[in-house]
């Protein structure tokens, strides 16, 4: 039973082992699959992909892997999932070094650019067309030069360059009629349609979209066809053909909805309501509005959200409910800064992708380095044995024996140190990014609400002065409605004033993290008589029940004073705003030790101490008790950084029963002095 058992693994070992490569025919049955999948949606397509690159890892050439991922990317990028776009389009660059095809790095380009494109970063999606437009020109076919200008008018039409994108639709348009290919032929008409369109030749326009839709209807692009039914209904809202244009537009959506193409049909329903909000028909506005903002949020939409937030604002100010239009406002902002906090997000992911894949290429190319070296030493090596054997067979085989197990501990040696230099960088690495976005997404958190409210007091503000302004032009300005004016404008522009002076506030604490980092002139004094004068200044700034008191050994020092007492004072205003709450009697201890090379500073008070949840966190930027009265939490990362990256030296907090208890570690001389 057993042997039964051991021949039947080895057989499916031995199948999966050397399973026969798939041919072409083979590989375009899967990828028809995938296409079928397709047409249900995207995520199921994405599925589908996954299945067969698992299925068929033995199977599949590393060519015909690399196809399969770019469409996954493909599909991913109809999703939104930008990230994991990004990720995937990283993996095939890095198999791409196995495949010796331009095509293959041409669609990694082109894919990218479209990624980026759909995320609004176009300088970097030129930067990649033009790579794909570089290796295009390499190739032995026009197609892939059309494709790639086309791709390139797209980017020039999301910038309002009408001119120069047309210029590349019309090339792209020839080329595809001299193939006879319809497809692309319909994308090529409508994409001059929507060039003349910003151009504001709207006739023009309208003539290229109708003659796309014919195209794409006559070959049964039903899905295709969605796209010039959306650019129609746009034409016809600009020509003023309300009626027509709703026609198109609800053919979209339905083509789109039809096609599981949730998200695409967002953008037809935004120009919809627009028509119904021109008409002033109002009924069921506000629902339809707020389906299409939750739509959008399900699907990662956050432009088409913003233009959806845009109009329930207009909505609102129509039926003149200013406190729905106020409120909407805030949720666009916060919605427009979501988009660009993604922007800034797939930016990010981007170039670090780009560094792991150079990172990757150079370990690559110093494997490359390592391996013929290894491959002439040993070379050496073989040619030193065969000479020794000769002489004595023996020596030689127990000299080898040893030699080799020496080599094979060294390599692995070797290996272990450099997998440790590399983990540590990481680590490293991981730590900067991890203080960056504490850092940055504290100060973000901070300035979001007091900006916000400026923001809106100020949209709120315009909007009255065009009322006011709206009501003098046609001479039927009030003194009531004047003084209801001024009143509420004087009572924006204090709640702006406020919020501007909250925010400029906190922009100067801000400051303090790098202010206190400034190093003062580094001299030599005495710490104890230094700290006992400075700090009988400090008493007399704070809390008149407070005893201060210093003592201990006097020691002198070469180092930055007004940087240590900037230390001592921020951990006396820590201990009067957090730990003397419930204290009667209020007393701050500090000790001066000499201790050899380096002097200890022990700062103890007597209040309520800090917790044991609140000690793992306590050096962290923007870490308080008490956010909600104001306290930003910076007093002891300032306190922190001003120690170790200032004075050198360390600081420390000893957990006990009663009261906060800090130990500061300072060396007697600077770094570049201690012998």
């Amino acid at each position: 039973m057993l042997l039964r058992c051991i021949t039947w693994i080895l057989l499916f070992v031995s199948l999966n082992a050397f399973a026969a490569a798939f041919t072409e025919a083979e590989f375009e049955e899967i990828r028809a699959e995938i296409r079928s999948a397709s047409s249900q949606s995207p995520l199921e397509a994405i599925s589908t992909t996954e299945y067969f690159l698992f299925k068929f890892d033995k199977q599949l050439s590393t060519r015909q892997k690399i196809r399969l991922l770019y469409g996954k990317a493909w599909f991913q990028i109809q999703t939104d999932d930008m990230h994991s776009a990004i990720s995937t389009l990283s993996q095939c660059k890095k198999m791409s070094i196995e495949v010796s095809d331009p095509t293959i790095l041409y669609s990694y380009y082109s894919l990218t650019a479209g990624a980026l494109t759909r995320m609004g970063l176009y300088e970097r999606a030129l930067e990649n067309y033009l790579e794909s437009y570089k290796l295009a020109a390499l190739m032995d076919t026009e197609l892939f030069l059309r494709q790639t200008e086309n791709n390139i008018g797209n980017v020039y039409l999301k910038l309002s360059r009408y001119e120069d994108a047309k210029a590349y639709f019309q090339r792209f348009y020839q080329d595809a009629k001299q193939r006879d290919l319809a497809q692309q032929m319909a994308v090529g008409l409508n994409n001059l349609g929507e060039a003349h369109f910003g151009l504001g030749e709207y006739q023009t326009a309208l003539a290229f979209h109708k003659q796309s839709l014919n195209l794409r209807e006559q070959n049964e692009f039903t899905y295709h066809s969605s796209w010039s039914h959306h650019n129609l209904g746009k034409t016809y809202i600009a020509l003023d053909e309300l009626e027509l244009a709703k026609q198109h537009l609800e053919r979209a959506i339905k083509i789109r909805k039809d096609s599981n193409a949730i998200a695409d049909s967002i953008g037809p329903q935004i120009d919809l309501m627009k028509i119904k909000l021109s008409q002033k028909a109002y009924q069921g506005t506000e629902t339809r509005l707020k389906e299409i903002i939750k739509l959008s949020d399900e699907h990662t939409r956050h432009k088409e959200k913003s233009e959806a937030y845009q109009l329930l604002k207009m909505y609102y100010q129509q039926v003149n409910d200013l406190q729905s239009a106020l409120n909407t406002s805030a949720l666009l902002m916060q919605s427009k800064l979501k988009f660009l906090q993604g922007q800034a997000e797939i930016g990010v992911a981007f170039h670090a992708a780009q560094m792991n894949l150079a990172i990757k290429e150079r370990d690559i190319a110093k494997l490359t380095q390592e391996n013929a070296l290894h491959q002439l030493n040993t070379q050496a090596v073989k040619t030193q044995l065969i000479i020794m054997i000769i002489a004595m067979v023996i020596i030689i085989l127990l000299t080898g024996y040893f030699v080799r197990r020496i080599k094979t501990k060294n390599l692995i040696l070797i290996e272990t140190l450099d997998n440790l230099k590399a983990t540590q960088k990481q680590l490293l690495e991981a730590e900067k990014m991890a203080a960056m976005t504490t850092l940055v997404s504290g100060m973000a958190h901070q300035l979001n609400t007091p900006l916000g409210l400026v923001v809106t007091s100020a949209s709120c503000l315009e909007e009255k002065l065009k009322e006011i302004r709206q009501l003098l032009s046609d001479q039927t300005l009030s003194a009531t409605q004047l003084k209801i004016f001024l009143e509420e404008a004087s009572e924006m522009l204090a709640l702006t004033a406020n919020n501007s002076g909250r925010a400029a506030d906190m922009i100067a604490r801000f400051k303090q993290i790098a202010a206190n980092l400034d190093t003062s002139d580094a001299s030599n004094f005495e710490v104890l008589g230094f700290l006992t004068q400075r700090c009988t200044l400090i008493s007399q700034s704070i809390e008149s029940d407070v005893a201060l008191t210093v003592t201990g050994d006097t020691v002198d020092i070469h180092s930055h004073p007004e940087t240590l007492i900037k230390v001592i004072s921020q951990l006396v205003n820590n201990s009067c705003a957090h730990g003397f709450a419930q204290q009667s009697s209020k007393h701050i201890d500090i000790e001066v030790k000499n201790d050899g090379n380096y002097v200890l500073i022990t700062y103890q008070d007597n209040g309520i101490g800090i917790s044991e949840d609140d000690q793992k966190h306590m050096f962290d930027p923007f870490y308080t008790s008490q956010l909600s009265e104001g306290n930003l939490g910076l007093g002891l990362n300032i306190a922190y950084n001003s120690v170790v990256h200032v004075l050198n030296g360390e600081i420390g907090y000893e957990h006990q029963a009663n009261g906060a208890r800090f130990i500061i570690k300072i060396p007697k001389m600077k770094a570049a002095n201690i012998v």
